[in-house]
């Protein structure tokens, strides 16, 4: 049995657009998330350190029509094996600590975003005020693609 859950919100930008969630292996549509603008983030329990990491996503919609994400930010509290340590990672525009947080500032383009879900790290998605548990569905990966609209 196939379940499609459906998140919506009132657009507010002619350029709102959409997030698709599908497996990773399958293709098959798990979610469909529209968005208010266009950006999101993601949130998950690093495996090392056991701290929270935040990652923020803007879409930018491209002369064909059709869009791409860049990942604009990755907040962090403490390093841990895989988290940026220095200045000079790549696609790095600043790295900051500020208030007790990392901040790295990033214009890093993402082809193909899969996200490797484990229920023991809190993977959500987040599209401004709507919180999604990507924990929902088995520890699968996960492809989250922008889309105009949810279908």
């Amino acid at each position: 049995m196939s379940l499609v859950v459906v998140v919506s919100t009132i657009a507010t930008s002619a350029q709102a657009m959409s997030l698709r969630i599908s497996d990773s292996r399958t293709d098959q549509l798990l979610a469909c998330a529209a968005l208010s603008e266009p950006q999101f983030g993601l949130s998950f329990i690093h495996s090392v350190s056991l701290t929270p990491v935040y990652d923020q996503y803007q879409l930018l919609s491209t002369e064909e029509g059709s869009h791409r994400i860049l990942q604009t930010q990755e907040r962090f509290i403490a390093h841990g094996q895989g988290l940026p340590s220095m200045n000079g990672e790549p696609d790095a525009v600043a790295f900051e600590h500020k208030d007790g947080e990392f901040i790295l500032h990033l214009k890093r383009p993402i082809n193909d975003l899969i996200v490797r879900t484990d229920s023991r790290f809190s993977n959500r998605l987040h599209t401004g005020t709507i919180k999604i548990n990507l924990n929902q569905w088995s520890d699968v990966g996960l492809r989250i693609q922008p889309v105009d609209h949810c279908k």
